[in-house]
Order: C-alpha cells, then structure tokens, then sequence
C-alpha cells in the first residue's frame, strides 16, 4: 500500500528538516505554508512588488486554519524566521496587512546541498580513477621476472632501468589524459539563449520522477518551455551559476508538482465549493478579489 499516495493532498503541510533543526518546527510549517501561498499568488499575478522585492499578505486566520498553529504561535515563529533572514514583513494597505517576503537565503541553501552532494561524489570518482591508473602502470615483481625473462631462455630482454623509464613515460601520459578529461569549456550563462539550452536540458532529468501520472509528454513541454521562458524574463536567471542550474530546476519542478497535486486533492475541492457557494449566496458579502481569481482555472499556471 502507498500511504504517501492515499494521504498526500489531505491537510499536509510540507516543511524542511533541516529548518526545523535550525531554526524550529513551529517556523518550518509556517515557511512551508509560505511558500505554497507564495505560489499560488504569483501564479495568479497577486504579488505586490515593494522595493524590488515581491510581497503577499496572509493572516493570522488564514495561517492558524492551514498550520492549526496558534496566533501566538505564529507570531513566534515569524519572528524567529525574520531573525534567521528566510523572511521578510511589512505593514502595507488600507486597511493595514502584514505582507511576507520570502528571500533567497532557502534557495541558496539548497543548491549548496546539492552542490556539495556532486562534489563528493566526483571526489571518490576522481580517488577511484587515481588508484586504478596506479594499479595499471606499476607492474607487481612477477610481471617484472616476466618481462626481463623470456620463455625458454635465461637472457635478460630489458634491464630494470629500461622498465622504470617505460612505465615512468606511461604514467605521466595517463597523468596528462586525466587533466586533459577534466578541462571543460567555460560557459558564459549570463546568456540567455546558452541558459535556455542548459536549463531545458536540465529539467529533461527530471520528467520520469516528476511528469509521470501527472503531465503528458506534450503538456510538460510546454510547462518547461514557460518556465525556463519566464526565468530568463524575470532576469532570475542572471543569478544562477551553471553548476548550480540542475539544482534550481529541481527546486522549482518540485513545487510545481506539489502545487498541481493539491489543486486535485478532495480538501481544495470541498474548499472550492464552499467558495463558489458563499459567491453565489445574494445575502452574503462579495468574495474579496483575490478569492474569486484563485478559484479560476489555473491550467497555465507556473507555481514554483
């Protein structure tokens, strides 16, 4: 039985270990709940940009109905994500909200993991290839006797002076094909049309574990093609090194994949009908804007 499949959808909120260890539990369930908000308003263009930075209120009623964390609580956890520099607040609007902004430092963070996960392993691949040229080129004494002594005859061949020269030449050509293996070119990806390139290739890793029971083939290429489009736009790109794009297009895959999963789950939908209700209800209050533009069709949405 796949539980993660039967509950995933049903009032989960994501968040990161590793924030909950350094940080707390408390403020890695409201970042988790901020990041999803963050998506969905985004991809309904709701942002308010202040200071180049893209701000989206929620409140407290909303947090404590999606966390089931208190005011109190919230209030606690807030503060301690400002101090950690993953958030920012602000106080904005008539009447007055508390906006979030949520900076870059997670992101960061995470393509350093990842960053440090590859490293490692080219370092045991690189120990690897060292140890075997070694074992290659330095022949053990009976392969020496072999050498120096042909079959049937008691004749030296080669002295042992003639050896060490061979295999001494024969390891410093593997020397220089190992430098030669590890020198790659250069990429400028501060170039749009280079970043497109690597970047779509990027998320080409990605389609088995992501698209698979959730996007056809033709509508996750049109899904990259908007994303990879709107990175370059957005000027985010900029920022990206080229050994850090695989991990940016991991990131971002992920949270589209989540988002998509909780627009089919039976809670958005029970919540969706409550909405449509209280819309249609003469004796009610109009629904607030951004409420009734959520409840749209979100096919063409992009929430990462």
């Amino acid at each position: 039985m796949k539980l993660m499949s039967i509950l995933s959808g049903q009032g989960f909120v994501m968040y990161n270990k590793q924030l909950a260890k350094s940080v707390s539990v408390n403020a890695a369930i409201i970042f988790g709940q901020l990041c999803a908000s963050y998506e969905s308003f985004n991809s309904k263009g709701m942002i308010t940009v202040k200071d180049a930075k893209e701000y989206f209120f929620l409140t407290s009623d909303t947090l404590e109905e999606e966390t089931a964390l208190t005011y109190k609580q919230q209030l606690k956890a807030v503060k301690d994500l400002e101090k950690a520099g993953y958030i920012e607040t602000k106080i904005m609007g008539v009447p007055s909200k508390k906006y979030f902004f949520i900076t870059d430092k997670i992101v960061q963070e995470l393509f350093n993991e990842v960053n440090s996960s590859s490293e490692k392993r080219e370092d045991l691949e690189s120990t690897s290839n060292r140890e075997a040229v070694v074992q290659k080129v330095t022949p053990s004494y009976d392969q020496k006797e072999n050498l120096g002594m042909p079959k049937g005859h008691s004749k030296v061949v080669q002295k042992g002076s003639s050896i060490k020269k061979k295999n001494k030449k024969e390891k410093d050509k593997n020397k220089e094909d190992k430098i030669d293996n590890y020198q790659e070119p250069i990429i400028n990806s501060h170039n749009p049309q280079v970043f497109k390139a690597l970047l779509l290739e990027a998320t080409e890793d990605f389609y088995t574990q992501f698209a698979i029971g959730r996007w056809e083939k033709n509508a996750w290429n049109k899904l990259m093609e908007r994303f990879v489009d709107e990175t370059i736009q957005s000027g985010r790109y900029e920022k990206i090194p080229v050994g850090k794009i695989k991990g940016y297009a991991y990131v971002s895959i992920k949270n589209m994949a989540d988002h998509s999963d909780y627009k089919k789950s039976e809670e958005f939908k029970e919540y969706k009908e409550v909405m449509e209700q209280l819309a249609s209800n003469d004796t009610s209050t109009h629904l607030p804007f951004h409420v009734s533009n959520f409840l749209e069709g979100d096919d063409n949405e992009l929430p990462y």
